[in-house]
């Protein structure tokens, strides 16, 4: 993003870009003859860590869209045990999560200036102050295509929560392509593997059953099916999980009640949103079954 902000004479701030008058703007709306500045365009798939209002930034808005979400009370347990030390100093979690909700946390690598050096607002966390937003209904957040709503949604006074709720759920359902849970990790590795096979863990294994499920349909299937003649996948791609938890050796061993409280108040919006996903997931299981049935 700052590649692009230099080409376009322009400042990013949390994500955000702004013209020399401080205006904020979106760089897909700015007549210029091409974004690629990364050479974004040029990859055939892309992992982009950011909110989904910055994805038109780079020409993907209309790319295939996958997502994993996780239940809210788990993943703000796993962000704890996973910055512990380089977050919350060992911290009791409760005690993160009230200077949270109360605006006056800091971690050590984040002091309290914000951008510009400026004493930052309390109650509003930066977009980049990972160890405090991770805890506030990070996954509504990364769903909303709105700036205006972004920028907002580390207001822990919750000044707009319904709409930022009501936005992020609408673009889960309608923007995304597949979406998948991590408490069914392995059924969602299946399911997007179906609906992107090019992802399959052995190209030919993936070719012969398609065929054989496309048959099973109705359709016609002639030779190995989409692939070379002759053509065997010797790398294969395997699932790895590389993002294992920690067990933790200071601090919170274990979430009592208040801690849950705490949790489900910073991330209200991240329910909603994962209800809206268990919801999808089961509809998108259940045309899978259909299709490889043969009942579609």
């Amino acid at each position: 993003m700052g590649k692009l902000a230099k080409e376009l004479d322009a400042s990013v701030v949390d994500n955000v870009f702004f013209d020399k008058d401080e205006t904020s703007f979106d760089p897909a709306d700015v007549e210029i003859a091409d974004l690629n500045v990364c050479k974004t365009s040029e990859a055939e798939v892309m992992s982009y860590c950011a909110s989904l209002h910055a994805v038109r930034t780079f020409g993907w808005n209309e790319v295939d869209k996958v997502t994993v979400i996780r239940h809210p009370v788990e993943r703000a347990w796993s962000m704890y045990r996973f910055s512990l030390q380089g977050c919350y100093d060992c911290k009791e979690m409760k005690e993160v999560l009230r200077k949270v909700a109360d605006g006056t946390f800091a971690a050590r690598r984040h002091p309290k200036l914000g951008e510009g050096g400026k004493e930052k607002e309390k109650f509003v966390y930066s977009p980049n102050d990972s160890c405090a937003v991770q805890l506030i209904g990070h996954q509504a957040t990364n769903l909303l295509s709105s700036v205006e709503l972004y920028n907002v949604a580390n207001d822990v006074r919750f000044p707009r929560e319904k709409e930022i709720a009501d936005e992020a759920v609408r673009n889960l359902r309608e923007v995304f392509t597949w979406i998948g849970l991590t408490d069914r990790i392995q059924e969602s590795i299946d399911g997007m593997r179906t609906v992107f096979p090019f992802l399959s863990e052995n190209l030919n294994d993936a070719a012969a059953l398609f065929g054989d499920a496309l048959k099973k349909n109705g359709e016609k299937v002639d030779g190995s099916f989409s692939l070379p003649d002759g053509y065997i996948d010797e790398k294969g791609c395997p699932f790895e999980h590389r993002n294992a938890g920690k067990e933790p050796t200071c601090g919170t061993k274990e979430m009592d009640e208040e801690t849950i409280f705490l949790i489900n108040k910073l991330t209200a919006r991240d329910m909603a949103v994962y209800k809206a996903a268990v919801e999808r997931f089961e509809l998108q299981q259940a045309v899978l079954k259909e299709f490889w049935d043969g009942s579609l």
